[in-house]
């Protein structure tokens, strides 16, 4: 996201683009305004054919961040993956700058991209499994990349994106959970393998609105490069699957592992980071918190345009549901002689006692006696909570027996955050399509969260709700 004074300026009376468009071959009185948003970008025909002019002012992207974007689209297409084509200017040149009182904007063009925009809700499974080729391709590419000349600009890392973030924070020193999330996520990732076939050149935005079909060739065309980094593969795929992973609903996830399933048929995908979905979105989240809170920086100027006023409060908004979300990471671990005795220490508050009136090490020992599967429910390396699940010999069905947060660790957020890492986990493990809970008639604020994740009441009586959820 640009700076929203930079967007005010930019595009007051579409000066910078009068200018810049002066640079390319146009017809006559054809430039017209399209969206703005990281770039502006505008409409134009160059010989009665489509094409984008997009630029950025120099405080929201340097010349060299375009320059190594364009290095690696060249590389690509090169390789024959489709990407829109760049056009050179009348100077012969990629990359063109006008001066204005406001400072400098550089400014490139591209050809319209091959192929139609597909919206979400219009996708098929066949074109959900593409879309997962399509970027195991490019990875399958970038995995080999390297800037073209020994002095060229080099693509910015997960690294630079995190100290970008801490840079924004510290403006912003009220933002403590922020800046604690921040610390934290450097450190998880520091942690993870970097090797081949995990880390490469990502796009980081392949969304539908930067993709067009092309049914002839049963793949995608790409537009956007500009917030490629280097990061994990897995990074990308959550980025590109981040409204479906929101929706969370039985077509969502239907969709998603049509995804995962074509982008497995190009590439290996290792089941372990597909886990870590969530580590990811987490950084997602909060690279585009500090990108919100920038570009709403200076904005203590005089007569604004409501539609500045009305997008800053959308904006705030945004930040707001962020900053809600500024958790440790939920993780899983299976119970061992060697930490046992942690989870018999949990407790929940006497209220709920009514509710989980079995104590843990009761739960531990029926699993070891009649084969259920305690899991430890950690906040990254703090044991919060307990759950434990099974398999009904009859008829297959997996049950969640018991789920818990310590009294110590609620009302934080962690109990759906741990129902649905628990969901995850059973489906991943044992790929079922059902899992079944019951719960206390009179024990409302469970009800409320299983209801909300989507368990359906199917059975109830004085004395239990059961509730099944198709995953």
């Amino acid at each position: 996201m640009m700076s929203l004074i930079n967007m005010v300026r930019g595009l007051e009376n579409d000066s910078p683009a009068k200018k810049l468009i002066h640079y390319w071959i146009h017809d006559a009185d054809t430039l017209t305004f399209w969206r703005a948003s990281s770039n502006f970008v505008y409409l134009f025909q160059m010989h009665g054919k489509p094409h984008f002019l997009r630029f950025i002012h120099e405080k929201d992207h340097s010349i060299e961040h375009i320059q190594a974007e364009l290095d690696f689209m060249w590389f690509l297409m090169d390789k024959g993956y489709p990407a829109a084509a760049l056009v050179p200017s009348r100077n012969g040149k990629w990359i063109e700058t006008v001066t204005t009182e406001n400072g400098n904007y550089h400014g490139v063009v591209f050809e319209q991209a091959k192929g139609v925009h597909i919206p979400l809700h219009q996708m098929s499974d066949l074109h959900y499994s593409h879309w997962g080729q399509s970027l195991a391709a490019l990875h399958h590419l970038s995995e080999s990349y390297r800037p073209i000349a020994a002095n060229a600009a080099s693509p910015k890392s997960w690294k630079d994106a995190l100290d970008f973030v801490f840079s924004v924070l510290q403006s912003h020193p009220q933002e403590i959970e922020a800046l604690q999330e921040c610390v934290r996520l450097k450190s998880l990732l520091s942690e993870l393998p970097s090797g081949a076939g995990q880390t490469g050149l990502i796009h980081y935005d392949f969304q539908p609105d930067n993709l067009f079909y092309m049914k002839e060739a049963s793949r995608y065309s790409v537009i956007d490069f500009d917030d490629s980094m280097y990061h994990w593969l897995m990074m990308d795929i959550t980025s590109a699957l981040s409204d479906l992973i929101e929706q969370n609903d039985a077509e969502a996830q239907k969709n998603i592992e049509c995804f995962i399933s074509g982008y497995k048929s190009v590439k290996h995908l290792d089941i372990k980071y597909v886990e870590l979905m969530p580590l990811f979105q987490r950084f997602s989240d909060l690279y585009t918190f500090a990108r919100l809170l920038r570009s709403m920086q200076n904005m203590d100027i005089p007569d604004l345009p409501e539609w500045v006023i009305q997008l800053q409060h959308k904006l705030l908004r945004k930040c707001d549901q962020i900053r809600a979300g500024f958790q440790p990471l939920i993780v899983l671990r299976k119970i061992t002689a060697n930490d046992w005795f942690a989870s018999t220490q949990l407790e929940v508050t006497n209220e709920q006692k009514a509710f989980f009136p079995v104590p843990i090490v009761y739960w531990l020992a029926e699993s070891a006696y009649c084969n259920f599967i305690p899991l430890a429910i950690y906040a990254e390396e703090e044991q919060i909570g307990f759950a434990v699940y099974a398999v009904d010999p009859g008829d297959g069905n997996y049950w969640i027996m018991a789920f818990m947060i310590d009294k110590n660790f609620q009302s934080k957020g962690f109990g759906r955050i741990a129902m649905n890492a628990l969901i995850r986990y059973i489906k991943t493990e044992h790929n079922c399509n059902k899992i079944l809970l019951g719960h206390r008639p009179e024990n409302e604020r469970a009800a409320n969260l299983y209801t909300s994740l989507g368990f359906m009441e199917i059975k109830r009586n004085d004395s239990e709700v059961i509730r099944q959820l198709f995953t």
